[in-house]
């Protein structure tokens, strides 16, 4: 699960810093495309936040359902007392 993360990481700032280079650029500039380009790459920043969100819940789901299904054998009984 760890490589997920490390993955959604890079990826992370892998699309927000464009976002904010052309965030800065549309401040200084003021043309519209650098705002489009802005949003869209943060846009796409939130879709992967929120898609490594859900693997993590489900992640956590479906172990749950394993420990339930496949559960370990209870412990056995304590023994009577000597005497």
């Amino acid at each position: 699960m760890k490589v997920v993360y490390w993955i959604s990481l890079v990826l992370v700032v892998l699309t927000l810093a464009p976002s904010l280079l052309y965030w800065m650029l549309y401040l200084s500039t003021g043309e519209a495309i650098a705002r489009a380009r802005a949003t869209n790459m943060f846009r796409w920043c939130v879709v992967v936040v929120l898609g490594t969100f859900n693997i993590w819940v489900f992640g956590r789901v479906f172990g749950a359902i394993r420990d339930i299904w496949f559960s370990a054998p209870p412990p056995p009984p304590p023994l009577p007392p000597v005497g």
